[in-house]
């Protein structure tokens, strides 16, 4: 009878799990990248995602302010407008690895 090794028990990574409590929420990626190209109104943003309720949106966008990813902030003259904090602007790189994985994956 072949003697039984035990394999080391498996963990997740505390950290990425972090990460995925506020990326893994539908549209929340989406919206970060889109931000990237320049802060932007609320209606702005509806338009630009497309497919997403506007509760759904103001819920999202509520949860990236308390993650510190994003800012609301109004700009003299002119409404207010969502921005990347620079936590946000630090996935960006990630976002885009992830949209070059989708394309070639779809491909």
């Amino acid at each position: 009878m072949a003697a039984r090794t035990s394999l080391a028990p498996l963990t997740a990574d505390a950290d990425l799990a972090m990460a995925f409590e506020v990326l893994g929420q539908k549209w929340n990626g989406v919206i970060l990248h889109t931000l990237a190209t320049r802060p932007a109104r609320f209606g702005e943003l509806s338009t630009a995602v497309g497919g997403i309720s506007t509760k759904m949106l103001a819920d999202r966008l509520r949860g990236l302010l308390d993650a510190g990813l994003v800012t609301h902030d109004r700009l003299p003259p002119g409404p207010a407008t969502y921005t990347l904090t620079p936590d946000g602007q630090a996935l960006l790189p990630a976002l885009e690895q992830i949209r070059s994985w989708s394309r070639h994956r779809i491909s």
